[in-house]
């Protein structure tokens, strides 16, 4: 099943009656790369970027990659909340070249579990 997270995040942002204008401003994005996010056109997006969206949104990093409805990070895993914590801590490219590595990881495990 593939996961959605652009589709989740404009379901959002149109559930707040937010523009795309607004969601960027707030999150520090171009309009564009968050339109290209919002159309699925960007394959991959770094959990700094997520975390910046699922800020601006009020809404959990969770809640946008699964479609749930989680306001609350209490229900993350003590080992998510440290991963989370510890991206937080970098400067936004190291952020996001570790996330995308770890993306990359996951997938790798992934196909091989299968």
């Amino acid at each position: 099943m593939k996961n959605n997270v652009g589709g989740n995040i404009a379901r959002e942002r149109h559930n707040q009656n937010m523009t795309q204008e607004q969601l960027s401003e707030f999150s520090d994005l171009t309009i564009n790369y968050l339109s290209k996010i919002e159309r699925g056109t960007v394959k991959q997006v770094g959990a700094n970027t997520l975390y910046r969206i699922s800020k601006s949104l009020g809404v959990t990093m969770d809640s946008l990659m699964t479609g749930n409805d989680i306001k609350s990070s209490k229900e993350f895993g003590p080992n998510l909340r440290q991963l989370i914590k510890f991206l937080d801590g970098l400067d936004s490219d190291q952020s996001e070249e570790i996330s995308k590595k770890l993306l990359e990881v996951l997938k790798i495990s992934q196909k091989t579990n299968k």
